[in-house]
């Protein structure tokens, strides 16, 4: 389901620590959580979700918005990573000591950019003196802009009011934004952040794309990891936009333009696509108004979205290899459905099952018993959860042993919780150790409003949760097999592998984590 959940600790609980979900986490209010939460529609479309917890005197605050890397269409990917690069760049009163004498070398910069991508696509029919002159007058223009800049401003005013975790991420799903600051400070949020999301200003674009293109590098290109999830992920998903990668692949990047990041905004970046979390010491009336105050008059509407391509069913194994320098890595997964679908709760179950903990089937099979593996994760929300996805197992194999070992132990795993019974002390260490995984991650101001966005935004309900532990609960060990004889078999299955390029030393163990990708504020 999420990233803090599949780091649950398997561990059991009493009932009535299980009971403390339904119930907030401060000790004077036994109110249930689904009436604690306030919910409130702008105008304009804008979700609020309010949750007051007046223990200490700060506030989380999550910004949402559904677009991600699943928006983009070919040929323009990385641009929803790019968008929340700039949207810490300012705005026509941020950023900037005159934005009116910037504006006309913003255009002229863009315009000197696109003749100079355009002249470059020519490949070897480009004149390298047009190409030498458009690039110094570019490094001319920037110098003239630079004048008017003022660098990090926005992150310098919120440090300075004592803001922290001011952060962005990207996701194939949606791109949150997000600031913890004292309580008194929120309509110092509430003044900046309505400015970005109305008048966000590209500039220096280019300069960033430069950095994006280099933060591909280092992530994916020269990276063993970031190889084989973006190869991995592109073989699981034939036609779902899920196969391509959020951070863009690199032909991509070099020809993205202020003017394809505005048309993204315009399309993407609407009210009704928002999502405001704020969890703290906070007043609701008083949050409402301020939000409908600042945001309000952004009265945007949404263009028709895309139409998805529907991944067709997978119809026999898949395999990838990456050759690295590098240890051997694997990595499997199998299609699932996403929610309101009930196997997807089963499927994220089966993963716990498999390899959350010291107790789990995996880790004791391959990483205490065998040694065959140094780590061994899994996950059933990749690459994302809006739409069908994957069930992930991946595993680091100990040295002298192979990824095809790895692979065969495995699949015995898997076959044999096909035919086994799941015994009834797993079933409750996995309920409970569920459980306390939603605690964990609820029982900080930051973990509860991500929760509230990320379930409202995706799910399209935040009250989602509840309905997850419920089915959690409610689930049996027939529930679990049935679903493990439907989605993990074998015409169902890619499987990813690095193969060095010479023989290597054996590693030293390491925590191995399930590959993602994500994009973050530089």
């Amino acid at each position: 389901m999420h990233s803090k959940i599949r780091d649950v600790l398997a561990r059991i609980v009493s009932i009535s620590l299980i009971f403390l979900l339904i119930s907030p986490l401060d000790a004077a209010d036994n109110t249930a959580l689904d009436q604690r939460v306030v919910e409130h529609t702008c105008a304009n479309g804008i979700k609020l979700l309010i949750l007051e917890r007046h223990f200490s005197p700060t506030v989380a605050v999550r910004m949402m918005f559904r677009a991600g890397a699943v928006d983009e269409t070919s040929g323009k990917t990385g641009l929803a990573h790019m968008f929340e690069h700039m949207m810490f760049k300012g705005t026509p009163t941020l950023g900037t000591t005159n934005y009116k004498k910037e504006l006309p070398l913003l255009k002229e910069i863009n315009t000197l950019h696109q003749a100079l991508d355009a002249e470059r696509l020519k490949g070897e029919r480009a004149d390298a003196a047009r190409i030498k002159t458009l690039t110094d007058e570019i490094q001319e223009a920037q110098k003239k802009e630079a004048r008017y800049i003022i660098p990090n401003e926005m992150w310098n005013l919120y440090e300075r009011e004592g803001a922290s975790e001011l952060n962005a991420e990207t996701s194939h799903d949606f791109t949150q934004y997000m600031v913890d600051l004292p309580s008194n400070k929120l309509e110092l949020w509430a003044m900046i952040d309505s400015d970005r999301v109305k008048h966000p200003v590209f500039r220096q674009f280019y300069s960033e794309r430069e950095v994006v293109k280099e933060e591909r590098r280092m992530r994916v290109d020269t990276n063993a990891d970031g190889k084989l999830y973006e190869e991995f992920i592109a073989a699981a998903f034939i036609a779902h936009p899920y196969r391509r990668p959020t951070i863009g692949w690199e032909s991509d990047l070099d020809h993205l333009t202020v003017d394809d990041l505005q048309r993204f905004y315009e399309r993407f970046y609407t009210p009704d696509q928002l999502t405001i979390a704020i969890v703290g010491d906070v007043k609701s009336p008083a949050v409402i108004h301020m939000v409908d105050h600042y945001f309000g008059d952004w009265d945007v509407h949404s263009t028709s979205r895309p139409i998805v391509t529907v991944e067709p069913p997978q119809t026999g194994p898949r395999r990838i290899t990456i050759r690295f320098e590098s240890q051997p890595d694997l990595v499997m997964a199998y299609h699932i459905p996403t929610a309101p679908n009930p196997d997807h709760v089963f499927a994220f179950a089966l993963s716990q099952l498999l390899t959350s903990g010291t107790t789990s089937r995996l880790y004791k099979a391959l990483v205490e018993k065998t040694k065959i593996a140094t780590s061994i994760d899994s996950a059933a929300d990749e690459p994302g959860e809006r739409y069908d996805d994957l069930l992930i197992v991946s595993a680091a194999p100990r040295y002298p042993h192979t990824s095809d070992e790895v692979e065969r132990a495995i699949t015995r795993e898997i076959e044999r919780l096909k035919t086994e019974p799941v015994a009834s002390w797993e079933m409750e260490k996995l309920r409970a150790a569920v459980n306390v995984s939603i605690l964990d991650a609820l029982e900080t101001n930051a973990g509860m409003a991500g929760m509230l966005a990320y379930d409202q935004s995706i799910f399209g309900d935040w009250k989602y949760l509840l309905t997850f532990q419920k089915q959690i609960n409610a689930m049996t060990s027939d529930d679990l097999q049935k679903t493990a004889r439907k989605y993990l078999s074998r015409d169902n299955l890619t499987v990813g592998v690095v193969e060095p390029t010479k023989k290597l030393k054996a590693a030293a163990p390491a925590v191995h984590e399930t590959l993602h990708q994500s994009g973050a504020a530089q």
